[in-house]
C-alpha cells in the first residue's frame, strides 16, 4: 500500500515532469511500479537512483530498516517492472546484482552520498543494489541524460588530520593581522562599501576580482576576520579581492543586501573588469547571496562571472533537508539558528521562492561552480541538493565535501601557521581553478 507522504511525492512527480520540492528537491528519483507479489497490483515507489551507460541503478535501503522495502520484494518475485523518469515511462527487467559487482555499485553509491552507507550501519541485512534494464528506443535517451548529469558533477570526499576542536582552538588567540605590507589600496571607488587586499601584484582590468560576500548570518560582520580571509582568497586565486560590506538584517532585510552585492559587480564591470575573469566567492550566508545574485543577473541580462565558488550555503529556506535536524557533530548552526537567521533576512516574505530561496529558481545557464561543505554540518544537504539541481540544469558543478568538518570551516585558513585543512581548501581551489587561475 502506497503511503500518504508516497503518494504525495507520485503526484508532484508526474504534475512537474520529474521534479518535487521539500526534502527530495534536486534529488534524482524515478517512479519504480512493481506487481506486488501477494496481491497482483501494481505499486509504485518513489526511488533515487544512479546512472550506468546502459542501464539504471537503484538501492533497497529502506532508510536502513531491517527489512527490505515492499518493492524489493515484488521485483524479485516479478522482475518486470515499470520506470517513469517524469518524461518517459519505460519497461525494464530488474536484475539484482551480487558479488564483486554489486561491492563496486555499492562503493560508488556510497561515493556520491555517504547516507547509503549510514543505511547499512543501521541494519545487519546486507542492502541490494537493483540494475534496471530498460526496454524501447527511448531506453538510450534516459541513459545518456543520466549520465551526462553524472558527467557534469563531481563529489570529492576530503580528509585530513583537523577536527572541529583543532579548528576552534586554532582561533582562539584571535584573527592574524594582514602580512607586512599587504596591498590594500583601493584601485577604484566603488557605489557599495567594503575594503580591497591584493596578493597578486595585478590589476583587476587584467587578472579579474575575486568578489567575497562574507558570513555572519545576513545580521553580523566581523572585520578583523574578513579582511585576512579577503587576503588569503586574493593570493590563492591570483587576483584581487574586493569584500563586501553589505547592509545588515533585521534594520535591511531582504532584498537589500541582495540588491548590493548586485551592485557591486554590475561595478567591476563598469570599471572594465572582465566578467570571464571574475570569481564570486561566499562564506555562510554570504554563499546564499552569491547563489542569489547569479539569478537576478542572468534575469537582467547581465555578463555572468567566470566562474563561483560557495562554502556552506542556506540554498533552501523552507528548511526541510534532513541533515538540518540530524547533523553528525556538534556544528553550530542547527534549525533554532537557521530559524532566526532567515525569519530576520525573509521578514515576512516567501521562504520557497527565487532568488531569495536559490534553489527554487531556474539554475540553467549559470557559471561552473564549486561547492564546499562540511561533512557534519547541519547545511550539508543543502549543498549536495543544490549541486544536483544544478547539474541536472546543465550547470557543471564540484561538490567537495570535507569529513568531519563544521558550517564554515574554512577559517583554519587565517591562523599562522595555517592548520592542514586551511592549507588544502586553499590549494584545491587554485587547483579548481586551474587554467583561469
Amino acid at each position: 500500500m502506497t503511503t500518504p507522504f508516497n503518494q504525495q511525492v507520485i503526484e508532484e512527480f508526474r504534475a512537474n515532469h520529474g521534479r518535487v520540492g521539500g526534502m527530495f528537491e534536486g534529488a534524482r528519483l524515478i517512479l519504480l511500479t512493481t506487481t506486488g507479489a501477494r496481491t497482483g497490483r501494481p505499486h509504485t515507489t518513489p526511488v533515487g537512483f544512479l546512472s550506468d551507460p546502459d542501464r539504471l541503478l537503484v538501492i533497497a535501503s529502506a532508510g536502513g530498516a531491517d527489512r527490505h522495502p515492499a518493492w524489493y520484494h515484488n521485483l524479485v518475485a516479478d522482475p518486470r517492472v515499470t520506470v517513469e523518469t517524469g518524461q518517459l515511462t519505460l519497461e525494464a527487467d530488474a536484475v539484482v546484482l551480487e558479488g564483486a559487482e554489486r561491492e563496486e555499485i555499492w562503493a560508488r553509491a556510497v561515493e556520491s552520498d555517504p547516507g547509503w552507507a549510514q543505511y547499512q550501519r543501521n541494519t545487519a541485512r546486507i542492502i541490494p543494489v537493483v540494475a534496471l534494464h530498460l526496454d524501447g528506443d527511448d531506453a538510450r535517451l534516459v541513459l545518456n541524460a543520466s549520465q551526462r548529469q553524472e558527467d557534469r558533477l563531481r563529489v570529492n570526499r576530503v580528509t585530513g588530520p583537523d577536527t572541529f576542536d583543532t579548528v576552534l582552538t586554532s582561533l582562539s588567540a584571535g584573527p592574524p593581522p594582514l602580512p607586512p605590507g599587504a596591498d590594500t589600496a583601493e584601485p577604484f571607488a566603488l557605489p557599495v562599501p567594503g575594503r580591497w587586499a591584493n596578493a597578486s601584484g595585478r590589476a583587476p582590468q587584467e587578472a579579474g576580482v575575486v568578489l567575497y560576500v562574507h558570513g555572519g548570518g545576513f545580521e553580523q560582520r566581523m572585520p578583523e576576520f574578513e579582511h585576512p580571509m579577503a587576503y588569503h582568497l586574493s593570493k590563492a586565486v591570483g587576483r584581487p579581492a574586493f569584500n563586501v560590506d553589505y547592509s545588515l538584517a533585521p534594520e535591511h532585510p531582504f532584498p537589500v543586501a541582495h540588491d548590493e552585492v548586485v551592485t557591486a559587480y554590475r561595478a567591476l564591470l563598469a570599471e572594465g573588469v572582465p566578467a570571464e575573469r571574475t570569481v564570486l566567492f561566499g562564506e555562510s550566508s554570504g554563499a546564499t547571496l552569491v547563489l542569489e545574485m547569479l539569478l537576478t543577473l542572468r534575469a537582467e541580462g547581465v555578463p555572468l562571472p567566470g566562474a563561483v565558488v560557495t562554502v556552506s550555503p542556506i540554498t533552501d529556506f523552507t528548511l526541510t533537508n534532513p541533515s538540518i535536524d540530524a547533523p553528525a557533530g556538534r556544528d553550530v548552526v542547527g534549525r533554532e539558528v537557521l530559524e532566526h537567521v532567515i525569519g530576520q533576512y525573509l521578514n515576512g516574505r516567501p521562504n520557497d521562492q527565487a532568488p531569495q530561496s536559490p534553489i527554487h529558481g531556474d539554475l540553467a545557464g549559470l557559471p561552473r561552480m564549486l561547492l564546499v561543505v562540511g561533512g557534519v554540518e547541519a547545511l550539508l544537504d543543502d549543498s549536495r541538493r543544490y549541486a544536483e539541481a544544478a547539474a541536472e540544469a546543465g550547470v557543471e558543478v564540484t561538490l567537495d565535501i570535507y569529513e568531519g568538518m563544521p558550517h564554515a570551516f574554512h577559517i583554519a585558513v587565517l591562523p599562522d601557521p595555517q592548520l592542514p585543512v586551511g592549507v588544502t581548501f586553499l590549494k584545491r581551489l587554485s587547483a579548481w581553478l586551474g587554467a583561469d587561475r
